[in-house]
C-alpha cells in the first residue's frame, strides 16, 4: 500500500522551527444503492478476551498539481497558492505552525481546526484509517460510484493517506485532497494532488466532480448546510458525496455508567460543551438527512456501525477494530482536548493532563464496555432537477447489542500477549489482510451465543433523520 512510504515532511520544518447491526436509509429508485444487511454481524462482549486477532525547511509546499488538471481553483481567485505554468505552490506562511501546550497547530487559516498537526496527530489519523477501512470490509468507500470514476475530491485528506490509496486502486481517477495543514507526503501516485484550503470558505473549483468524499470532520465543519450545499454544486448530475464520521457522545453497553461515575462520560459532555461554544456541533453527524435533503440531493443512505474501545467484543473482526479503536482513543484524548479545553473551557494545561489520566483508567477497565457510533452517509446529486423530493427519505432502523451474562475477567496465561502493532505495521498491512480479518466470524459456536442476553440499543428517529 502507499501508505508505507508516509513521511512528514512537516517534520523537518517542525525540528528546523525549534523544537459502525448497521442503520441504513434505503434508496428506491437506485438499485445500484446497498441495503442493509441483518446478517451482519452486531457487537457483543467476549467472556474470553485471550484470543487475539492477530495469530530543512523549504521556502514554499510544492503540490503535484498540473495546471491543466480539471481540479484546479478557478485562477481567478486569490489564495496562499502561487499558480505557475506547472506546478501550484503555497506560500511559506502555511509553514508557520502554532505551538501550544506541546503541540504542534495548523497556521493557514490559523485557530479554524482546534486538533493538532504534529506527528502524533498525523500518526492516529493513519491508525484511525486502517479503523475505517476495516468497517468497510478493506473498502474505501460505500458509494455506489463506478470503478472508472474521473475526478475525485477528498476535503480535509489530512495526512493524504485515502486520497493516495484511492488514487493507487483507480489510476483512471484524478484525486484531489484538500487540508488546512500540507502535511502530506512529496512522493504520491502521478494522479493525486493535494491542496491547501478551507473548506468552510467558497468552493472555487473550476470544474465539476464525479465523487466527492470526506471523513471525520466532526471537529473541522461548523455549517454543515452550507458544506452540503457546496457539494452539490460541484458534483456532476449524478455524482455522489459520502461522509465518513464519528459522532459523539461515547456510548457505554453497561446502563448504569453515567458521567456521574466515569471520566470519559464526563469527557464526552465536556467535548461537547466546548465544541458547541466554537461553533461545531459533535452529534451533527447523526442529523444529515434534513441538510442532505435540503441541498437537494436524493437517495440518501446511512449505515452506522459500532466501534469497540479494546477488545471486548466477540468476533476477530471487532477485536482488531476494538484495538485500533483503543489506540485512536488513547491519542484522541488529548488532541482534542488540550485546545479546546484550554482555550474555551479556561482549563490549565495540568488540569487537562489530570483529567485525561483518569479518562485512560477508566477506558481500560473491564467491567465497562465503551464504544463510538460511527455513520457512513452517502447521498447522490439527481441527473434530472425534476427528480428532487423522491428517493431520499430515510427508514428507521435498531441495532441489536448482545452481551455474556456469565462475562468474566480472562484467565491469567503463561503466553505472552501479542503487542498492539506500531503505525507502521498496521499502515503496511494490506487490502487483502484486512479483508480477511472481516470476514472472519466468532470463534465461539452458535449454542453458546445464544446464551447472551440482548439489550436492544434504540436508535432514536431524530438520529437519522
Amino acid at each position: 500500500m502507499a501508505s508505507s512510504s508516509r513521511i512528514q515532511d512537516a517534520d523537518a520544518n517542525d525540528h528546523d522551527a525549534n523544537t459502525d447491526t448497521d442503520t441504513d436509509t434505503h434508496t428506491h429508485d437506485d438499485p445500484a444503492a446497498d441495503t442493509a444487511s441483518s446478517s451482519d454481524p452486531s457487537l457483543q462482549i467476549d467472556s474470553d478476551e485471550r484470543d487475539s486477532a492477530y495469530g530543512d525547511s523549504q521556502s514554499s509546499y510544492v503540490f503535484p498539481v498540473l495546471c491543466s488538471s480539471p481540479c484546479l481553483l478557478d485562477p481567478t481567485s486569490t489564495s496562499l497558492l502561487t499558480i505557475t505554468s506547472y506546478t501550484m505552490s503555497a506560500t511559506s506562511s502555511v509553514f508557520n505552525f502554532r505551538y501550544e501546550n506541546g503541540r504542534r497547530y495548523h497556521a493557514y487559516a490559523e485557530g479554524k481546526y482546534p486538533v493538532p498537526n504534529d506527528e502524533t496527530e498525523a500518526d492516529r489519523l493513519d491508525l484511525q484509517h486502517q479503523a475505517f477501512r476495516l468497517s468497510l470490509d478493506g473498502k474505501l468507500y460505500r458509494a455506489p460510484i463506478p470503478k472508472d470514476v474521473q475526478n475525485v475530491l477528498d476535503v480535509g485528506c489530512g495526512t493524504g493517506i485515502w486520497a493516495i490509496e484511492y488514487a493507487d486502486e483507480h489510476p483512471s481517477a484524478r484525486v484531489l485532497g484538500t487540508d488546512l495543514s500540507p502535511i502530506q507526503p512529496a512522493q504520491v501516485p502521478p494522479n493525486c494532488e493535494f491542496l491547501i484550503d478551507d473548506c468552510e470558505q467558497d468552493w472555487i473549483f473550476r470544474d465539476q466532480f464525479d465523487y466527492i468524499h470526506t471523513r471525520a470532520m466532526v471537529a473541522a465543519v461548523k455549517d454543515w448546510n452550507r458544506f452540503f450545499e457546496q457539494a452539490y454544486a460541484n458534483l456532476k448530475p449524478g455524482g455522489y458525496v459520502e461522509c465518513q464520521e464519528l459522532a459523539f457522545p461515547i456510548k457505554c453497553m453497561d446502563p448504569g455508567v453515567t458521567a456521574e461515575n466515569s471520566a470519559l462520560m464526563r469527557w464526552s459532555e465536556y467535548f461537547l460543551e466546548a465544541a458547541s461554544k466554537v461553533g461545531l456541533d459533535g452529534t451533527g453527524p447523526r442529523h444529515f438527512t434534513p441538510k442532505l435533503r435540503d441541498a437537494g440531493f436524493v437517495n440518501i443512505n446511512v449505515k452506522m456501525h459500532k466501534w469497540p474501545v479494546g477488545q471486548w467484543a466477540k468476533g476477530a473482526k471487532f477485536k482488531l477494530l476494538g484495538r485500533f479503536a483503543y489506540e485512536d482513543l488513547m491519542d484522541w484524548l488529548p488532541s482534542s482536548s488540550l485546545g479546546l479545553f484550554t482555550r474555551v473551557l479556561k482549563w490549565t494545561r495540568e488540569e487537562v493532563e489530570v483529567f485525561l489520566a483518569e479518562c485512560r483508567t477508566e477506558a481500560k477497565r473491564k467491567d465497562r464496555h465503551y464504544y463510538a457510533d460511527v455513520l457512513f452517509w452517502y447521498a447522490r446529486k439527481p441527473e434530472d432537477a425534476s427528480n428532487l423530493g423522491y428517493g431520499h427519505e430515510p427508514t428507521q432502523a435498531e441495532e441489536l447489542l448482545e452481551y455474556d451474562e456469565e462475562e468474566t475477567e480472562p484467565e491469567t496465561s503463561t503466553t505472552q500477549a501479542q503487542p498492539i502493532p506500531t503505525t507502521t505495521d498496521v499502515t503496511r498491512a494490506s487490502v487483502e489482510q484486512l479483508a480477511a480479518v472481516a470476514s472472519q466470524g466468532d470463534d465461539k459456536p452458535a449454542t453458546e451465543q445464544s446464551k447472551s442476553s440482548a439489550t436492544v440499543a434504540k436508535i432514536d428517529e431524530a438520529a437519522i433523520k
